[in-house]
């Protein structure tokens, strides 16, 4: 999911007044100053912005990044809520 930064910024607020702004979040924002070649001597080379706006977008749109983050979250609701139980039962 590609956004720009004023959709993203929408987006928070509509989060803000639906949980408060002091809600816990992961987040996870990568911006064309993430987009670079390291060369030989280790220096970042920024690919130009329409370069870098078509990673971001290829990113943004990878269903793979979003399977992962499932199973993360899964695995930690299942630790999460099997360690709660262990502590009843004990």
């Amino acid at each position: 999911m590609q956004r720009s930064l004023a959709e993203l910024k929408q987006r928070v607020n509509e989060l803000i007044e639906s949980y408060g702004e002091d809600t816990t979040v992961a987040a996870f924002i990568f911006t064309p100053a993430d987009v670079f070649v390291l060369d030989e001597d280790y220096e970042e080379n920024y690919l130009p912005h329409e370069q870098a706006e078509e990673v971001l977008a290829a990113v943004g749109d990878t269903d793979y990044i979003y399977e992962q983050i499932g199973e993360i979250i899964d695995d930690e609701v299942h630790r999460i809520t099997k360690s709660q139980n262990n502590t009843v039962l004990n």
